[in-house]
């Protein structure tokens, strides 16, 4: 199966259980990864018969900041459903970091990694 990704998208965004973080934007970094059959693609070069990778890391965006979620493991679940409505995805990864965790000691973020396929 082949792969199309893109690693470290940044958004500011608001998703938080505690009240300090539902008040302002934080900084959130997603990556996205989504399998399939891409041979066609890539033998007649053709962006059409694979996954536009704009169109993907515009999807994930647009589900980190047009709602707010108390966990992050319901962000990257919406942005793994939503990848997998694309034609030609058989599978998909999704990794949300929040890059400043309400916790009591050093951290460089706080993550968590779905993967969910078709059927």
């Amino acid at each position: 199966m082949d792969k199309i990704f893109l690693k470290g998208i940044e958004v500011l965004a608001v998703h938080g259980v505690l009240e300090d973080e539902r008040k302002q934007p934080q900084p959130f970094e997603i990556d996205i990864s989504v399998y399939g059959d891409f041979q066609e693609a890539a033998s007649d070069d053709l962006l059409s018969l694979s996954v536009d990778y704009s169109q993907l890391g515009e999807l994930a965006v647009e589900v980190a900041t047009s709602k707010s979620f108390n966990l992050i493991e319901s962000l990257a679940r919406e942005i793994a459903e939503r990848a997998l409505s694309l034609d030609r995805v058989l599978e998909v990864e999704v990794t949300v970091r929040k890059m400043m965790p309400p916790v009591q000691f050093p951290v460089r973020y706080a993550g968590v990694t779905l993967r969910r396929t078709i059927g």
